[in-house]
């Protein structure tokens, strides 16, 4: 297993696994255990899937979407109750003895100005057979500092002998104060969604030797 924050741009899915892993289908391909409000957000444990966390709740940050050309995200004010379950995948077939990333894109939304005693989001990725713990992937919590900036989640899993899973989040904070967050991008899949990006001197190294061969192609040719 391995959980980080990397930067990088999207690569091409393989095949993501996830229905509407975008939110861009609006309220629906996932469940979720906090209460759907669409328009207003005015306690704990609620969210809504929208382009606009500050329309649904005046204190929040108001990042652009993360999906290319998206408009959608999930927006959740964090529950008090530990193990309320933020997001449910629909049951997902997979191959055995495969390695899959099981992956997201998170900000904190708390707040646009101080708030006393602010707090982040704890997510927990977790998969399961029906509703036993198949296993739990640990616990990634976001960076307050971060606020309306995208984190990318990133955690790896071997099938092994199992056949149909489902994925889940849960917030690991309890705490009332700020816990706000917004998720867009979720994926599961054989392959990652960032692309290792070459350091800029290899990039650097790469376009010397590709102008040399050129110039060597040149001479040969006169």
């Amino acid at each position: 297993m391995a959980m980080g924050l990397l930067a990088g741009p999207l690569a091409a899915s393989a095949t993501n696994l996830v229905v509407n892993g975008d939110f861009e289908s609006g309220n629906t391909g996932f469940s979720s255990a906090y209460t759907y409000s669409p328009a207003v957000n005015n306690t704990e444990g609620q969210y809504t899937v929208g382009s606009s966390p500050a329309a649904w709740n005046s204190f929040f940050v108001n990042p652009s979407d993360h999906t290319p050309a998206g408009t959608q995200m999930f927006i959740g004010n964090g529950s008090p109750t530990d193990g309320a379950i933020v997001w449910r995948s629909q049951d997902i077939s997979v191959a055995s003895n495969t390695n899959y990333f099981f992956e997201a894109w998170v900000t904190n939304l708390c707040c646009r100005s101080a708030f006393p005693g602010n707090s982040p989001s704890i997510l927990d990725f977790s998969v399961y057979s029906g509703d036993s713990l198949i296993a739990s992937l640990g616990a990634r919590t976001t960076n307050l500092s971060l606020a309306g900036t995208w984190e990318f989640l990133s955690t790896t899993w071997n099938s092994g002998s199992n056949s149909n899973i489902n994925l889940r989040l849960i917030n690991r904070n309890t705490a009332q104060a700020g816990n706000d967050f917004a998720i867009d991008d979720i994926s599961f899949d054989t392959q990652s969604q960032v692309a290792q990006v070459p350091e800029p001197g290899s990039l650097a190294l790469l376009g010397l030797g590709l102008a040399g061969l050129g110039l060597s192609r040149r001479r040969r040719a006169v």
